[in-house]
C-alpha cells in the first residue's frame, strides 16, 4: 500500500531539514505521498504546501500579537488538511508553537507523531521535558544535539540523536563566486546574517549595516547578504543607502558560496552559527528583540549562551552581543579586531572542529538516520 506522510515546517531550517528528511524517506519508499507545510527545499521534494510557510514563521510574544487571527486560521486549515489527508505519520519540523497544536490534534485521530528537533528544554527549563514528554505525547523525538535524548528518555519518550544535518554539507570549492557576483578578488568580505524573520531583520539589518560602515575605509570593505527569495524584495529597500557594496544572494548554494568567500561574519543567533562554523568562518553573533519579549525570556532562560557553537563548547567560543549590546559601536570594534587578528582567525576553526565533530553520528548521515526512525512508523501501519 501507498505509504502517506503529512510534514510540517514554519522555519527555514525546518525546511533545510524537511526537504533532506524527504528525499531519504523517498528512496526507503519511492511511492509515498506526501502532504503538508513548507518552504522552497521542500517543495522541491514534491510537497505542495497548504499555504506559505511565512505564515507561520513568528517569534516572540509581542511579535506574535498582529498575526494571531492568520495563525489561529492556519491551525485549523492545517487540522482540516490532515483529517481529509489521513497519513500514516505526522512528521512536525520544529516551529513547537504551530506544531505541537497539530500533533496533539494527529493523536486524537490515533495518527502517530514523530517530532523533529527537540524543544530546547536546556536553555528554557528542564523540567519542561516531563510536561513535554507526558502532555504531548508524540511518539518519538528527532535531535539535532548530542546530549538532548537524555532529557527526555528519563521520562518516557523515546528519544535518538541523529546527528546535525549540517555535517553532511558538501562544501563548494571556487567557482568563480565572486566574479560572478561583482565582488573584488581584493575586497575583504563581510558575510550579513540578519535573520530568516521579519522581525529579525527589521530589528537587525539597519544596526548590522551601521557597524560595518563604521569599519576603516583602508579594509575595503564589500559585503555579501544571504537570504531567502521572499525577504530580498523587503531587504532591498533598506541597503539602497548604504556606502559600501552589498549583494544579495538567495539560493542555498550561493549562500554556501558566500560562507566559503568571506573573512567574517556578523550574524544573528540561530543554526547558522553551525554553518558558519562548519564553512570555517570567524564570526560575531548579535541579536535583538522588543523590549517586553526580553524581559520575560530573561526570566526563563537558563543557559549561559545564545550561539550553539558556545553551548556547545560550554565557554565562549564565539563573541556575542544581544540587545544593549547589539550596537554598531560594539560590533565594528569586534570586528575589526577579529580581521586583524590572524592568530585568532586559526585558532577559531580549530574549535569550530572540535564541535562540529560532535554532532555527527559516526558512519551515517543525519536524514538517513531521521528517515529510519520514521520509516519504522510507515511499515508499522
Amino acid at each position: 500500500m501507498t505509504k502517506r506522510i503529512f510534514v510540517i515546517a514554519g522555519e527555514a531550517s525546518g525546511d533545510f531539514l524537511g526537504s533532506q528528511l524527504l528525499q531519504s524517506l523517498k528512496k526507503l519508499h519511492p511511492d509515498c505521498e506526501i502532504a503538508g507545510v513548507g518552504g522552497q527545499q521542500m517543495q522541491a521534494q514534491g510537497l505542495s504546501s497548504l499555504f506559505p510557510m511565512t505564515d507561520i514563521s513568528l517569534f516572540g510574544l509581542v511579535e506574535l500579537i498582529p498575526h494571531l487571527l492568520k495563525v489561529l486560521k492556519r491551525i485549523k486549515q492545517t487540522k482540516a488538511a490532515l483529517n481529509a489527508f489521513k497519513p500514516d505519520v505526522l512528521v512536525t519540523i520544529d516551529s513547537p508553537g504551530f506544531c505541537l497544536r497539530i500533533a496533539k490534534y494527529a493523536k486524537q485521530l490515533g495518527i502517530p507523531v514523530v517530532h523533529y528537533v527537540a524543544p530546547s528544554v536546556w536553555a528554557w527549563r528542564a523540567g519542561r521535558a516531563k510536561k513535554f514528554a507526558k502532555k504531548i505525547r508524540v511518539d518519538h523525538l528527532l535531535c539535532l544535539l548530542p546530549f538532548e535524548p537524555a532529557y527526555f528518555t528519563c521520562h518516557g519518550l523515546p528519544s535518538t540523536f541523529v546527528g546535525h544535518p549540517v555535517t553532511g554539507v558538501e562544501l563548494p570549492n571556487d567557482s568563480g563566486f565572486r566574479e560572478s557576483m561583482g565582488i573584488s578578488r581584493e575586497a575583504t568580505l563581510v558575510c550579513l546574517l540578519p535573520g530568516s524573520r521579519k522581525s529579525e531583520i527589521g530589528n537587525l539589518l539597519k544596526i548590522f549595516l551601521e557597524a560595518i560602515a563604521k569599519l576603516p575605509l583602508n579594509r575595503r570593505i564589500e559585503v555579501v547578504l544571504p537570504t531567502l527569495p521572499h525577504l530580498a524584495p523587503l531587504i532591498e529597500p533598506l541597503i539602497q543607502e548604504a556606502r559600501i557594496p552589498i549583494k544579495i544572494v538567495t539560493t542555498v548554494e550561493q549562500k554556501w558560496q558566500a560562507f566559503m568567500q568571506s573573512s567574517i561574519a556578523l550574524a544573528a543567533s540561530g543554526t547558522v552559527s553551525l554553518e558558519l562554523a562548519y564553512a570555517g568562518v570567524p564570526q560575531v553573533i548579535a541579536y535583538k528583540i522588543s523590549r517586553l519579549t526580553y524581559w520575560i525570556v530573561k526570566w526563563l532562560i537558563t543557559t549561559k549562551y545564545a550561539s550553539l557553537v558556545n553551548i556547545l563548547s560550554k565557554k565562549m567560543v564565539v563573541p556575542e552581543y544581544l540587545q544593549d549590546q547589539c550596537n554598531p559601536e560594539f560590533l565594528s570594534k569586534q570586528l575589526d579586531n577579529m580581521l586583524a587578528d590572524g592568530q585568532y582567525q586559526k585558532q577559531i576553526r580549530q574549535k569550530y572542529k572540535e564541535v562540529i565533530d560532535t554532532l555527527k553520528v559516526p558512519g551515517a548521515c543525519s536524514s538517513d538516520v531521521a528517515a529510519s526512525v520514521v520509516s519504522k512508523f510507515l511499515n508499522a501501519r
